[in-house]
């Protein structure tokens, strides 16, 4: 390792004085923070890498917390259909045309991929998604879907977990499965 010229030294310094006071006020920021407060408040012109140095030398940065990082795989497995109507995944897209914009939502038997249920219109909420759940049951399940064991899974959307959708699953005993929050391929057997 070289050693560092005497003004390097003294430039060092003073920027290392502040942010050990900047430290002591608020022990939770890390570089970045410390850097943009020396940046923007001090109006010291100094390098991002060179904060980071710094508090790295001096033991300053935070150290991250493994508690509370967020596991990027699913605990669980994904569920596989089996058979015919035993897994249905509902979900919405909306598609913009000549007069506006249009949702479209779908319920799609996972094992057959065959779309049993749908609603179009210009509005999406949980009454429409419970219209086109009950076409699917209805065509699906002529003598009634209780006691069938059918699993419906969708996110965690505004309509699949209102009140009245979820109270209206728990009626026709359709168990209701929600894909992990920040998990776009939990639902990407339906796609929407």
């Amino acid at each position: 390792m070289r050693k560092k010229s005497y003004s390097v030294t003294l430039r060092n310094e003073y920027i290392l004085k502040r942010i050990k006071s900047i430290k002591k006020e608020h022990p939770f920021w890390g570089y970045r923070r410390v850097w943009a407060y020396l940046k923007y408040i001090d109006g010291l012109i100094v390098n991002k890498k060179r904060v980071y140095r710094l508090m790295r030398e001096h033991n300053l940065t935070v150290k991250p917390n493994t508690r509370l990082i967020a596991k990027r795989v699913s605990e669980r497995p994904k569920p596989r259909a089996d058979k015919p109507k035993q897994w249905w995944g509902i979900d919405m897209t909306k598609v913009l045309t000549n007069t506006g914009w249009v949702y479209v939502v779908i319920v799609l038997d996972w094992y057959t991929k065959k779309i049993v249920g749908h609603y179009s219109g210009t509005r999406a909420t949980s009454r429409e998604w419970l219209e086109a759940l009950e076409k699917g049951i209805n065509r699906e399940f002529p003598g009634g879907v209780r006691g069938q064991g059918l699993k419906l899974m969708s996110d965690n959307g505004s309509q699949p977990t209102s009140l009245y959708f979820m109270k209206a699953c728990s009626n026709l005993e359709v168990e209701q499965v929600f894909t992990s929050y920040n998990n776009p391929k939990g639902n990407a057997d339906t796609g929407g």
